[in-house]
């Protein structure tokens, strides 16, 4: 009984700390400041644990498929490269000010769990400025990002450019040019935010 006590007097202890440090205004939120060995350690064990618990039923297409790809490039040009960078296209100031900052994909050396980056793009991750597109994109739609993200490292900075210009896009982020031209743009659609 009285270990009992003991530990609940330790736990009410280490949660009045934690309420301490939280309102005490010492933990530093800047951006600009990096996360300590330890603290970024915890981040990242807990972000990669969590992603990985959440990959049971997911089931990647044929991701070689070049429309897929091609399709990806288009979306992955207009809204990850900004942050990401592309083959020749260098992360911009808005990816270099985040915190963590943001993987350069044409630089991975291996392609990974394909299922890991669906999950990924379509729900996003918390308090690192990775958006949820799967609030404004479909499963076909993001498994054609994870197509792109898939070939994107093999891509020279030439085929990267040839690719882009091949598909009428602008510099990332900008509009492309058939919505320039009055083709219609892609409508958001309303989509529960926690779907699954």
């Amino acid at each position: 009984m009285k270990t009992i006590r003991i530990l609940v007097v330790v736990l009410v202890l280490l949660v009045l700390a934690g309420v301490a440090f939280m309102y005490s205004g010492l933990y530093d939120v800047a951006a600009s400041t990096p996360d300590n060995g330890l603290l970024k350690t915890i981040l990242e064990t807990t972000r990669d644990r969590s992603v990985a618990h959440r990959l049971e039923g997911i089931t990647p297409p044929n991701l070689d498929d070049p429309q897929r790809i091609q399709t990806g490039l288009a979306h992955y040009h207009e809204m990850c490269a900004t942050c990401h960078g592309a083959p020749g296209v260098k992360i911009s100031e808005i990816g270099q000010g985040l915190n963590p900052y943001p993987p350069e994909l044409a630089a991975r050396r291996g392609a990974g769990d394909p299922r890991e980056s669906f999950w990924i793009v379509k729900n996003g991750l918390k308090m690192t400025g990775m958006p949820s597109f799967g609030v404004t994109h479909s499963d076909e739609e993001i498994w054609a990002i994870v197509a792109f993200l898939r070939r994107m490292p093999k891509l020279k900075p030439e085929e990267y450019k040839a690719m882009v210009k091949q598909a009428g896009l602008g510099a990332p982020g900008e509009e492309n040019e058939a919505h320039e031209h009055g083709a219609p743009a892609n409508q958001a659609r309303p989509v529960d935010p926690h779907h699954d």
